[in-house]
């Protein structure tokens, strides 16, 4: 992968030290203010070593996957300039980025709407140290990137699971990536400032009652794996549903895991640490029907919030349903009161669109600040399948919980 006329390489680094070394640089720019380089170093690894980032060493996922389970998990990678001095390992790095490789679903053009499971890959990090910019090294980055996943997919005896992989990533500089053959499929984000009055007004009152605690429990960091496959039944018939309408789109979803879950807890148990030791947490709530909501203490500096990373709503009927959001969203306001947290925030896709979410909708409308509905994502999520036209891609539940 040397370039002839710039002398760079792309490559794939396992080297603890070279991928400690890629955060200490990125840690410079993205570092939160209450972490130290240390700290910050530390919840990296932490973040590279959980669950879903090590899917490759599951049992379960090599036994799923003969073939192609070697790719999941979180993989590293740098560009170097071999025209800089080789003074030690890490003197000619310029840029980096990571992959964290998941388990998702396609539905495919001729494929008489049989789901597949695909691998995908979402980019993070893409970091260019200061004194190595304005020289396209990060444009270098990402188009060797889409080569190498490019050539796993066209390998020779490839096995079906990567042969249409799915590259996504979630950009905060506009539409850069455009150029590299990413789809924008931006998502409005909305935050609710006006806690108390959902609760009051919308939901019914206190939901540290007998009553709420009667007809539901806790999640607990691990999930249960019950939920998941409920997602997973209506992640299946809502791809079906897709692709009835659109059959010769590719449509895709991100496969539901606890995993995936678990690692945004991870995450926000490690700025606990730092920013609200003393509190007990809860992870989510589920009602005795298997209605339940997962969430996310985004332990942001100036904006702390309480994000919803999936509600799943059991019922045959739209009054049914948002009788179980009203009691699902009064919990989760109970533990964003908890923890002195003021926000909560949601991307559309997740609560917004549906049947049984416009009455809520229509309260907010009311209530909130306009300026704080359909917010414009920061994270602008945008997708690439190679050889499949970007208008045929139909990218199904994307939401917060398939950020990275």
């Amino acid at each position: 992968m040397q370039s002839e006329k710039r002398n760079l390489l792309f490559e794939p680094v396992t080297d603890p030290e070279l991928i400690k070394y890629t955060h200490l640089q990125n840690g410079r720019t993205w570092r939160p203010e209450f972490l130290s380089m240390e700290d910050y170093t530390k919840r990296e690894h932490l973040l590279g070593t959980c669950e879903i980032s090590s899917t490759n060493k599951c049992q379960e996922m090599q036994k799923r996957f003969p073939e192609g389970s070697e790719l999941l998990g979180i993989k590293y990678f740098v560009l170097k300039d071999l025209n800089l001095p080789q003074t030690s390992k890490t003197s000619q790095i310029v840029s980096s980025c990571e992959t964290l490789n998941r388990v998702g679903w396609a539905v495919t053009p001729g494929s008489k709407g049989a789901i597949k499971p695909v691998l995908s890959a979402c980019i993070g990090g893409v970091f260019t140290i200061p004194e190595f910019r304005a020289k396209r090294f990060g444009a270098e980055l990402i188009t060797r990137l889409n080569e190498y996943y490019d050539g796993i997919s066209k390998a020779p005896g490839a096995p079906e699971f990567v042969q249409n992989i799915v590259i996504f990533l979630y950009s905060e500089v506009g539409e850069y990536y455009s150029k590299f053959g990413y789809v924008s499929r931006p998502i409005p984000v909305h935050t609710v400032e006006k806690l108390d009055a959902v609760l009051e007004l919308y939901c019914g009152g206190n939901s540290d009652s007998d009553s709420a605690s009667a007809e539901g429990r806790n999640i607990g960091f691990d999930c249960d794996e019950h939920f998941i496959e409920l997602e997973k039944q209506s992640f299946v018939k809502d791809v079906q549903n897709a692709h009835s309408s659109r059959e010769n789109a590719f449509v895709f979803t991100l496969e539901p895991s606890k995993d995936i879950f678990k690692w945004f807890h991870h995450r926000s148990l490690y700025h606990k640490k730092f920013l609200d030791p003393a509190s007990p947490s809860r992870f989510g709530y589920a009602l005795a029907d298997g209605s339940h909501i997962v969430w996310h203490l985004n332990y942001w500096p100036h904006q702390r919030s309480l994000y919803i990373l999936k509600l799943y709503l059991e019922g045959d009927t739209v009054a049914k349903k948002e009788a179980s959001l009203k009691k699902l969203l009064a919990q989760a306001i109970q533990e964003a009161q908890e923890h002195e947290v003021k926000y909560l925030q949601f991307w559309d896709t997740e609560l917004g669109q549906q049947d049984w979410s416009k009455p809520f909708m229509k309260f907010l409308q009311k209530v909130e600040e306009p300026s704080n509905l359909y917010q414009e994502n920061s994270s602008r999520s945008a997708i690439r399948v190679a050889n499949v036209k970007a208008e045929d891609i139909e990218w199904r539940n994307n939401a917060k919980f398939c950020w990275f």
